[in-house]
């Protein structure tokens, strides 16, 4: 590992010493003169506090900041596998050793020769493409002495690191712009190039950011000035993404051409060849970006200064619910600023305040809602949103418990699933090895009470022997056949209150966390404004199994042709009103009435045996 770069300023803070109503306010940084510092006297002889002195001033060393997750390793070393999640993945430096490395490289390979498409010099004016309307100024891709390149007509600009990749189900590309004075744009901008690792096929990435909507022109030439970008492109980073996939603002500059600029945290412990460290805003320092350990419990610096003072330390674990949910929501939420919707993320955009974990501020006072909801108001359309999505089902107010993100994901480690789920669930002496696909993760708690009151957890613990008992609970309750580790998913718990109805890359790759049974008659009830799914077509019905004879869905993206509108009036037989399955026009049971007070706004869901 490495300690390099030269001295920067800010403002920092300390995540429990100041005061309960504290908030952290970000500075302008000031540069100062590189220091070279070896990692074995930064790790062996304690001098962490000199290394910070040679970036930061002592009253900001002396308040805290961040120091990156290699530090946090160091000692709480079960916790490594943070360096296998998506957290610690989404931004990457492009190295043409990485390319096509799980997790690590440049992963397009349109027509899968096993040469990443900058190597093979791919020119999507010679290819037919998403790109035609663009010829001939289509993007042109290069690798030149290990610097990856995207030239739109005349503009030839490097990328700086990649956005993404298999874990995300896409990638993008993030490009630092030559302008016309021979310098580099201060901002970062995304290219209008996505590769979808899924299905291995490139999509428009808002193009109307670098090419003329109607003319299909480059809006840029080769003497583009910073305030031409800054008025023309929207794909700026420093206002749209580093929030959420960075850790800690550091200062957020607006320059007199008008582009944001966002300074992150120096990197002070780091791999050489770490791709997920890299000099953002060039100030010549490689930078903490990616979601560190300290993006959830706060800057860490006086922890360790502190011999490991845990009132030094936000744990979310010690927190209540509320406070340890809001950690999560932080970024998994589709915002902006307040008060003038600058960014998108939390953030004070007129003061530069931003929350961070452990403060008693709420997390709401720092944004305003932008997310993408089908027509019913909550079910999500578009991704990074399941906070808002969690916070309109039942459980944050669950009847048993109030429910935490943690207890379904473990932030610390990718298991075997790129989301993250635990796949371990421990209560009392009994231990569950849980997995979406079989219901275990969902019966380690639903099971005991409700429609799996006859379910015992040691029955869940033992799932192979007790697969026909479970299989015949789950069944009467489903009215499907159980299958739910066969490909269709039957009486698979997900498929009824997570179906995915929001985008990242491809159409509904991303599942709901209102966990409300989406009924066919919301499909009915909004063709006015198009339609919208629900749990039934969009997850088995329209797609996988033609059990109406009316086909299958050709166009899984729109919900108001004859086709949906048929099939969700089939449906609605089973379930909607008077439905044989599910009538939701009769009066609850006692059981389903309990059930029925935590529904979200808008559910028109009042049942006999209404899906759990």
């Amino acid at each position: 590992m490495k300690v390099s770069g030269k001295g920067t300023a800010a403002l920092a803070f300390a995540v429990l010493a100041l005061p309960a109503t504290a908030q952290r306010v970000e500075t302008e940084p000031a540069h100062e003169q590189p220091v070279a510092v070896t990692a074995a006297r930064t790790i062996q002889n304690g001098t962490l506090a000199k290394v910070l002195d040679s970036y930061y001033t002592a009253a900001e060393v002396q308040a805290g900041v961040y120091v990156g997750s290699e530090y946090c390793i160091a000692c709480h070393q079960g916790h490594s596998t943070w360096r296998d999640t998506a957290h610690a993945k989404a931004y990457r430096r492009p190295l043409a050793a990485n390319a096509l490395k799980l997790g690590m490289g440049v992963t397009n390979d349109y027509d899968k020769n096993g040469v990443d498409d900058f190597k093979q010099g791919l020119d999507f004016n010679t290819i037919s493409s998403v790109f035609d309307p663009y010829k001939p100024n289509a993007p042109k891709l290069s690798l030149e002495a290990n610097t990856y390149y995207v030239t739109i007509g005349e503009l030839k600009m490097p990328v700086l690191y990649t956005h993404g990749g298999v874990e995300w189900g896409k990638q993008r590309f993030v490009l630092r712009v030559p302008l016309g004075d021979g310098t580099f744009s201060k901002d970062v901008y995304t290219s209008p190039i996505q590769y979808n690792d899924v299905k291995g096929r490139y999509v428009l990435y808002n193009p109307n950011n670098w090419y003329d909507a109607t003319t299909k022109a480059p809006l840029f030439a080769k003497t583009v000035a910073a305030a031409d970008l800054a008025a023309k492109n929207g794909s700026t980073q420093s206002k749209k993404c580093v929030g959420c996939h960075t850790t800690g603002i550091r200062s957020m500059e607006k320059t007199a051409a008008g582009e944001y600029v966002y300074h992150p945290y120096v990197a002070v412990l780091y791999k050489q060849d770490d791709p997920s460290y890299f000099d953002f805003d060039g100030d010549g320092n490689f930078d903490i970006v990616n979601v560190h350990c300290e993006a959830c419990h706060g800057p860490g610096s006086n922890h360790i200064l502190y011999g490991g003072d845990k009132a030094q330390i936000f744990n979310p674990a010690k927190a209540t619910t509320a406070k340890a949910n809001e950690v999560c929501a932080q970024c998994h939420v589709r915002v902006f600023s307040v008060p003038n919707k600058t960014h998108e993320w939390p953030y004070k955009d007129d003061t530069k305040t931003s929350w961070y974990p452990g403060t008693a501020a709420p997390l709401k006072d720092f944004y305003t809602d932008a997310a993408g909801v089908w027509p019913d108001g909550i079910t999500p359309k578009q991704h990074h949103q399941q906070s808002r999505d969690f916070d309109n089902s039942s459980k944050p107010t669950y009847q048993f418990h109030p429910v935490r993100c943690t207890e379904c994901h473990d932030p610390h480690m990718r298991t075997k699933n790129k989301y993250q789920v635990i796949d371990t669930y421990k209560e009392g002496n009994v231990t569950i090895a849980t997995k979406v696909e079989n219901n275990t993760l969902c019966l380690a708690c639903h099971a005991t009470h409700g429609p799996f009151e006859t379910i015992k957890k040691e029955d869940v613990a033992e799932y192979d022997k007790n697969v026909v008992k479970i299989g015949a609970v789950t069944a009467a309750h489903s009215f499907h056949p159980y299958g739910p580790e066969r490909g269709m998913g039957l009486g698979r718990c997900t498929e009824c209150h997570m179906a995915k109805t929001a985008v990242t890359a491809e159409t509904y790759d991303i599942a709901g966390h209102v966990f409300e049974t989406i009924s066919p008659e919301k499909t009915l009830k909004y063709q006015d404004k198009g339609g919208m799914p629900n749990s039934c077509s969009v997850s088995c019905h329209a797609t996988k199994v033609n059990s109406f004879g009316l086909g299958l869905d050709s166009d899984l993206g729109v919900w108001n042709t004859t086709f949906d509108v048929n099939l969700a009036t089939s449906l609605q037989k089973y379930f909607g009103p008077g439905g044989i399955w599910w009538n939701t026009t009769k009066p609850a049971s006692a059981t389903s009435r309990a059930m029925q007070k935590s529904l979200p706004p808008d559910s028109s869901v009042v049942t006999t045996h209404q899906p759990d």
